[in-house]
Order: C-alpha cells, then sequence, then structure tokens
C-alpha cells in the first residue's frame, strides 16, 4: 500500500522478491555439494556447478569470471568490487578483504583442492558418481544472506528493473534476482546503483524496503531471457473490442 496526505490506502500492483549476491549463491552450491559427497563417501564432483555458471578459475589473481550467455563477450560475475564501490564500504569491511583476499572464493578453492588431492591417489573425478548424476538445480544461497524486498511491475523492462530491498548492495555487484510469483524463477543482474530511501518514506511494507535499487539484467544463465519475456508478457494488459466497437455500446446504452 502506498499512502499519500489523504487516509485513503492505493492498491498498487506489486510482486515479492529476493535478492542475494552471485558470489554467495556459487559459494553456497559448492559447500553443498562438498558436504554431500563427503556423507556419501564419493569423490567429489562439481564441474556440473562449473559449467552451470560457466565458471572459469584460470584467470590471474584468483578471479573467477562468468561468461555471459549471449555474444556480449566475457562478464565479470565474480570480480572484486569497484573502486568506486570500495568508498562505500564500511571500514572494516575493506580492511577485512586486504587481509584475506581470497576469502571470498574460499569454498572454490576448497573444492579444488580436494579434487585435486583425489586426482593424486587416483580417484576419477572427471564425471559423477551415479548418485550425483543429474541435472544441477540452483538454490538460494543460506537465509542470512538472503534480502526481501519488492518491485512494482511498471518498474521492470527486458533491460533492467527498479525495485525496492531491505538491504544494500555494491554498484557493480553481480546479484541474483527471485521473482516470488505462483512460477517462480531467478534471473542475474549487475547493481547499477542503490541508495538510501528516505525515513520520512510514506511507503509501507512489512519487509522494511530501506534502499531503492536499479539493476541491469545479464542473461548470463541459459533460460534467463526466455523466463523474463514469457513473465512480461503474462501481465500485460489484455485490452478487448476496438474503439468504434465501444463506442457503439456507449451509444446504444445512452439510447442516442
Amino acid at each position: 500500500m502506498i499512502h499519500n496526505k489523504s487516509g485513503h490506502p492505493v492498491e498498487v500492483k506489486k510482486i515479492s522478491i529476493r535478492l542475494w549476491s552471485l558470489r554467495d549463491e556459487i559459494e553456497a552450491a559448492i559447500e553443498r555439494r562438498i558436504k554431500e559427497c563427503e556423507a556419501a563417501g564419493v569423490p567429489l564432483f562439481i564441474d556440473d556447478i562449473k559449467k552451470f555458471y560457466n565458471l572459469n578459475t584460470s584467470q590471474p589473481d584468483n578471479v573467477v569470471q562468468l561468461k555471459e550467455a549471449t555474444n556480449d563477450g566475457m562478464v565479470s560475475m565474480m570480480e572484486e568490487v569497484s573502486e568506486e564501490a570500495k568508498k562505500e564500504e564500511p571500514v572494516e569491511e575493506v580492511k577485512a578483504q586486504e587481509a584475506n583476499p581470497e576469502e571470498g572464493n574460499k569454498n572454490l578453492n576448497q573444492a579444488e583442492e580436494i579434487i585435486a588431492e583425489q586426482a593424486m591417489q587416483g580417484l576419477d573425478t572427471k564425471k559423477p558418481n551415479p548418485i550425483l548424476d543429474r541435472p544441477y538445480q540452483r538454490q538460494a544461497p543460506d537465509l542470512e544472506k538472503i534480502s526481501y524486498g519488492f518491485i512494482l511491475l511498471s518498474d521492470i523492462n527486458m533491460d533492467s528493473m527498479l525495485s525496492f530491498t531491505k538491504d544494500k548492495f555494491l554498484q557493480g555487484q553481480s546479484v541474483t534476482v527471485e521473482f516470488l510469483i505462483p512460477k517462480n524463477f531467478m534471473m542475474t543482474a549487475d547493481v547499477t546503483y542503490c541508495h538510501h530511501y528516505a525515513m520520512r518514506s510514506r511507503i509501507i511494507s512489512s519487509t522494511k524496503p530501506d534502499y531503492r535499487i536499479q539493476c541491469k539484467f545479464a542473461f548470463s544463465i541459459p533460460g534467463e531471457r526466455d523466463n523474463l519475456r514469457n513473465f512480461l508478457k503474462s501481465i500485460e494488459p489484455t485490452i478487448s473490442g476496438n474503439k468504434n466497437t465501444t463506442s457503439g455500446a456507449q451509444d446504444d446504452t445512452l439510447g442516442v
């Protein structure tokens, strides 16, 4: 609901969303796979995860990059934050990153070390164990790393979206947006800006959307473009009849 100066609420078409860092999603996927393989007593296999996200770990400085699904070339999806974004970070967070620059890729590094050790022992890690021989399904990270918000239907198109969210995101950060509709779907996007909303805002929501965030869709995962297009078509207004027919109906009603 959005309230103006009057006391009458005005209902606005909106849908709930969840947002999280793409880095957190990939790390959570690898962490779950490590625990799953350890519990089953089988060699660790993450090639399906790396293929799904088009991960390339051969880049210098241990920077993980994600190849875009379109023809626009390579798009950095797990890059270090830009200089402009770093200025907005708390001093403690910046110092923590400087003290341990590889912390963000710890799960991926751990997985690579386990696979290397298994290869030295002669264990086959190039193909999945029968219990893991299934298509990879992306999942959200832990709840504490998920931000909740909502988006107005008029603030989304095939290029970008403008939404409200509970938590702050950094400019240039790669995120995943999940649309909480009956047939929910996820989209990868890059944050173009994120600003704190005025405390006197008249927007009332249980999710307390303190931030206004704009994202540009990256279409980094196959199928995302089709999912977004189908969603936008489903919310288009249905216009029946034509102007002449409508006018004629009105004339008949008025007895003209």
